[in-house]
């Protein structure tokens, strides 16, 4: 049984998906080519068959609008693991509709898999990092220079992690009911 996500690919403008890129290409080396810029919505699931799977995340779809949202914060996010550090865009505007979105994902089927000690905090992560001072550095220099991120999530994708790299398997727009 393949490890299931699903995410949500933001729409923005090109260039600010170049922005994103280019700091993700320097700085989230161990994810970069793995998959695109997303907002993680449904975390590894490996017990589910992807018929039922596919039919709970289209379900939500359906009942869901897009999502306007807007990054105006780079922040500091650490893995109580190790050392790791993370640097993740977070949505200022768009912040209660995501997480209303991951907690209706996370009903039915996918509710005994809600890890209740790990908050959720909806972000796009562009940097994982073995120095958390170097993590806090490229944060506090983002937010003095100023990120400003503006899009729209339109759709649930979901994908298999397969030799390193997450596989699209299929996407559903928000909204369509």
């Amino acid at each position: 049984m393949p490890t299931l996500y699903t995410v949500s690919y933001p729409e923005v403008a090109p260039e600010d998906l170049s922005f994103i890129e280019r700091l993700r290409q320097l700085h989230d080396l161990p994810y970069r080519d793995v998959v695109a810029a997303h907002f993680t919505m449904v975390f590894s699931c490996k017990t589910i068959e992807l018929a039922e799977y596919t039919k709970h995340i289209e379900a939500v779809a359906r009942q869901s609008e897009p999502i306007r949202f807007s990054c105006r914060y780079a922040m500091l996010g650490a893995d109580d693991f190790d050392d790791t550090a993370y640097v993740f865009l977070a949505p200022d505007e768009g912040y209660s509709g995501i997480s209303l979105l991951h907690d209706r994902l996370y009903t039915g089927l996918l509710q005994p898999f809600l890890k209740l000690d790990v908050p959720f905090v909806p972000h796009i992560t562009i940097g994982t990092l073995k120095d958390r001072s170097a993590a806090k550095a490229l944060c506090d220099e983002l937010n003095r220079t100023g990120v400003h991120i503006e899009g729209t999530l339109r759709a649930l994708t979901i994908g298999a992690l397969e030799d390193g790299r997450l596989r699209n398997l299929s996407s559903h727009a928000l909204g369509e009911a």
